[in-house]
């Protein structure tokens, strides 16, 4: 069994340390059996990271997108909302998001939740286009220097790299879909996004920059874990992507 000391050593072994922020993608299963469950990991994470440090996660939800070929929004599509709709990220990320004090963006697919002093900064305006790029909670994350801790998930599931590839100059796009109420009724609101990896590029790209060196590599609690700096790898990523797309 995984206790929290357990994950809180593990943490400060890879690096984690009072002050941080830091930018969290996870796996609950990963980690083994965690006495406690995903509360258990956001409680070990915001201890580690103590009251002057600040915690983000993406909190998708592609529950709430339109399908492909709906000209009107369907009746049993989800309209978002920022203080009940569920994350699709994982246990961890649905603990945290409603954990007290945390704070979320208001985004209908990618909203970001945060807690710390920084939070209210990093989810204070979350443009509709782009949703990953310069301007969003994302890319605020990166320009204030998060961290970034893959928790048992590979960097298909970082997104800092879609960050990086709505830097890029020839990025692939795609359309997405969501609805929302207005004056009483609801309607389809399309907006430009990068388009999904599909695990496409994305790993490729984590394989050459682990092999380059740039990331602490270490497991907390079973799961395999990796910790590097956002700015790092979005500036590794855009160079990348330039040269492949």
């Amino acid at each position: 069994m995984i206790t929290e000391p357990r994950l809180r050593d593990d943490l400060v072994a890879l690096g984690v340390a009072p002050g941080d922020l830091l930018t969290v993608h996870s796996s609950l299963s990963s980690l083994g059996w965690v006495e406690g469950g995903a509360p258990t990991v956001v409680h070990a994470l915001l201890e580690t990271l103590g009251d002057e440090g600040t915690l983000a996660m993406p909190a998708a939800t592609p529950q709430c997108a339109a399908p492909p070929g709906a000209d009107a929004a369907p009746p049993g599509l989800p309209v978002f909302d920022r203080a009940t709709t569920p994350t699709r990220m994982g246990a961890i990320a649905e603990a945290f998001r409603t954990w007290p004090g945390t704070v979320r963006s208001a985004h209908p697919l990618e909203s970001v939740c945060a807690r710390g002093p920084q939070a209210d900064a990093i989810v204070a305006d979350h443009p509709l286009p782009f949703s990953e790029g310069p301007g969003t909670p994302f890319g605020r994350l990166a320009d204030l220097g998060s961290g970034v801790l893959l928790l048992g998930v590979g960097f298909n599931r970082c997104t800092a790299l879609h960050l990086a590839e709505t830097r890029a100059a020839r990025r692939r796009t795609t359309s997405v879909r969501f609805a929302v109420v207005h004056d009483g009724c609801r309607k389809l609101v399309e907006t430009p996004n990068v388009a999904d990896d599909h695990d496409t590029l994305f790993p490729a790209i984590g394989r050459d920059y682990l092999a380059a060196g740039r990331a602490r590599r270490g497991r907390v609690g079973e799961a395999e874990a990796l910790l590097f700096p956002m700015p790092d790898l979005v500036g590794f990523a855009l160079a990348w992507l330039d040269r492949a797309l």
